[in-house]
């Protein structure tokens, strides 16, 4: 009875919403929503729920985020889902603007950030391709809203926590204060805002069979997948419902919408590829 009362539960708490996923975008979405003539409903209450209730038929579409080589979801038995890469979460590496360090690898950022790295650098100077003597002063400027904490720490520090000395939750003004004061700064961030007193770092992956050539973040090499430190977010829709909610698909691939995702640290689809997505949606 009680294995009975637990599957009912697990059933009922599936969505029947038209679009599901994370939650992280609730605040664009669902208000937007509600102003498409058709009226498509939205239940995004978090990925992993998201992908229960899509793959159960629960759902017509579904924002997901998906890492490198973490399995698709399988819809139901005759359904096929359609796939578009509307936006990325990323983090940028942020330093002071007289530090010459002219790239990192993850394994890098790992050890300047925690104490269970191979390699702990605590100094500049600890760095293979260092030329500061600095301490090395980390700080983590996660915003709300913003999945920059749960991307470094599941991404590049392996879910292991920041080391003793790293400072977190300081407002922009401090974080601002200390890229022009102190030489040793290494700052994480969603993005950097226009005037910031620092420069961006590239980043390589330098994981074994990755490639070892740094890129920037800029808004190709984020969407191709070319920058590692960034999470996709994709849009999976059911073919056969995707006519049914064109209306709601043109306005999430809008500049309106682009413009609220990158005000929230996320990294929109490049204007010229959602234009094309729209135009193969008007048909």
């Amino acid at each position: 009875m009680r294995k009975l009362f637990i599957l009912l539960a697990v059933a009922t708490h599936l969505s029947a919403a038209d679009f599901v996923g994370t939650d992280l975008i609730t605040g664009i979405i669902t208000p937007g929503l509600k102003n498409i003539p058709s009226a498509p409903t939205a239940d995004l209450s978090g990925t992993m729920p998201g992908r229960r209730a899509l793959c159960a038929g629960k759902a017509s579409a579904a924002f997901l985020f998906l890492k490198d080589g973490e399995s698709e979801p399988v819809p139901p038995e005759g359904v096929f889902f359609n796939r578009y890469l509307i936006a990325n979460a990323a983090v940028v590496v942020v330093v002071h603007k007289q530090n010459a360090v002219t790239q990192l690898k993850l394994s890098e950022l790992r050890g300047l950030f925690t104490k269970e790295a191979r390699d702990v650098y605590l100094n500049w100077n600890d760095l293979s391709n260092g030329v500061l003597s600095e301490m090395v002063a980390p700080i983590v400027y996660a915003p709300a809203g913003a999945f920059t904490d749960e991307l470094f720490k599941g991404f590049v520090l392996e879910g292991y926590d920041y080391r003793v000395g790293v400072r977190q939750r300081l407002e922009w003004s401090a974080i601002s204060e200390n890229l022009t004061a102190r030489f040793g700064v290494v700052a994480i961030m969603p993005s950097m805002p226009p005037g910031t007193p620092g420069k961006v770092v590239p980043v390589a992956d330098g994981r074994a069979g990755r490639s070892t050539v740094a890129y920037a973040p800029d808004e190709m090499n984020i969407y191709n997948g070319d920058y590692p430190l960034r999470l996709p977010l994709y849009l999976y829709v059911r073919a056969d419902r995707e006519k049914g909610l064109r209306d709601a698909l043109i306005w999430v691939l809008s500049d309106d919408v682009a413009k609220k995702f990158k005000d929230q640290g996320l990294y929109p689809a490049p204007r010229a590829i959602r234009e094309r997505l729209t135009q193969r949606l008007d048909r």
